[in-house]
């Protein structure tokens, strides 16, 4: 059975977005508002392929003091333009089962880090902008919303299929940001 995912026609987002790429700083609540209202579910494989629509990921950095959990795609992953690249970022698409309504993102956000990482302790969970990427396929035809998980405890990866991570110094992360995927860069600078 094919995967659906909510997507937003990339015309109702435009306004928004005004043609900004890189990290977008205060935007979130207008742009989640639209979401919650005027998303739908459309088959994974069409969205890919489609930059009339925006796919909606939710897209976490876990931080535990003045580290982060940096992580490797492999070749099980769901996306193939990413395979071996590093990423900073949890998360993935929003599916029916996530709802509806303005609790879809939250819900989304929360089903998609269980699935990928399992966490000690979450200390928080702060909003910090809007992903925007057109300058290459993957992300003309998905929009990040970008958050910072403060965790304590241990963090590990629950798809070791597909992912592989490790702590790593923040100070130290942009020796590996020529080998990040593309949002991974554009957060670099926030954490």
């Amino acid at each position: 059975m094919t995967e659906k995912i909510l997507v937003v026609k990339t015309e109702k987002l435009t306004p928004h977005l005004a043609g900004r790429n890189g990290l977008i700083p205060g935007a979130d609540s207008q742009i989640m508002a639209l979401i919650a209202g005027d998303h739908e579910f459309i088959p994974r494989p069409d969205a890919e392929q489609d930059p009339g629509y925006k796919q909606i990921i939710p897209y976490v950095a876990l931080v535990r003091g003045d580290e982060a959990f940096l992580l490797r795609r492999l070749k099980k992953g769901g996306e193939k333009r990413l395979h071996g690249m590093l990423s900073l970022g949890v998360g993935g698409h929003i599916n029916p089962v996530d709802g509806d309504g303005a609790e879809v993102m939250m819900r989304g956000l929360r089903r998609e880090v269980d699935e990928e990482v399992a966490v000690e302790k979450v200390l928080s969970l702060t909003p910090k902008g809007i992903i925007n990427d057109d300058t290459n396929g993957v992300g003309s035809v998905h929009l990040g919303f970008f958050f910072v998980m403060r965790v304590e405890g241990r963090v590990s990866v629950r798809e070791t299929e597909k992912l592989a991570g490790e702590w790593v110094k923040i100070a130290e992360l942009k020796k590996w940001k020529d080998d990040m995927e593309t949002w991974s860069q554009m957060i670099l600078e926030a954490l």
